[in-house]
């Protein structure tokens, strides 16, 4: 598929999306699973977190809040979390995260829990967070919360689009013949 069909088909699906969120929206207000203090809280909304400001070199993460109580976070490798939070404060919450790990065919190797208490700053516009973890094997046996971790985070703030420096057509060009663009190009045993 070319590119600009393959855009094309995204901001389309993108659209349809969006038009669905808002016609399904409102008819799910009423179902909500988490106590209303979350609804208004500053927490709400999407952040850019470091959950090791020590490490200069550490990638960021990404974290939504949803007004219901549902977390959602998606890491630089792919990795996805959820869970649940709710408001302890006017600008504070608590948060639980759950995963269960298993490798490739399956096998329980058993849970890790993340409980944060989390803070908003005065301007809505950062938090800090400290945080645990705990792991449990495939028996339900644990060892304990091991911590505190700290974490850090910015609001992601909405922006239109800027004045273009390059074409879509040049941007996708310039990607021609790397190794990530070329599958020709990866070697194969």
């Amino acid at each position: 598929m070319k590119r600009p069909t393959l855009l094309a088909t995204f901001v389309l699906t993108a659209l349809v999306a969006l038009i669905g969120v808002f016609a399904i929206g409102p008819s799910l207000q009423d179902t909500s699973a988490q106590d209303t203090a979350t609804l208004g809280h500053p927490l709400v909304g999407t952040w850019l977190a470091d959950t090791d400001p020590e490490d200069q070199t550490n990638a960021l993460e990404t974290f939504t809040f949803t007004s219901d109580g549902a977390y959602i976070a998606a890491e630089a490798d792919g990795w996805v979390s959820l869970g649940s939070w709710e408001a302890t404060g006017a600008t504070t919450a608590n948060l639980t995260i759950v995963s269960y790990e298993s490798d490739e065919e399956g096998t329980n190797f058993g849970s890790v829990t993340i409980r944060a208490t989390i803070e908003v700053a005065a301007d809505g516009n950062s938090f800090t967070a400290q945080y645990t973890f705990e792991f449990t094997d495939p028996a339900g046996v644990s060892d304990g919360e091991a911590g505190p971790g700290t974490a850090t985070g910015t609001r992601l703030v909405v922006e239109g689009p800027g004045t273009p420096v390059i074409s879509l057509d040049e941007l996708f060009a310039s990607f021609e013949g790397t190794p990530e663009a070329s599958p020709e190009a990866t070697p194969t045993s």
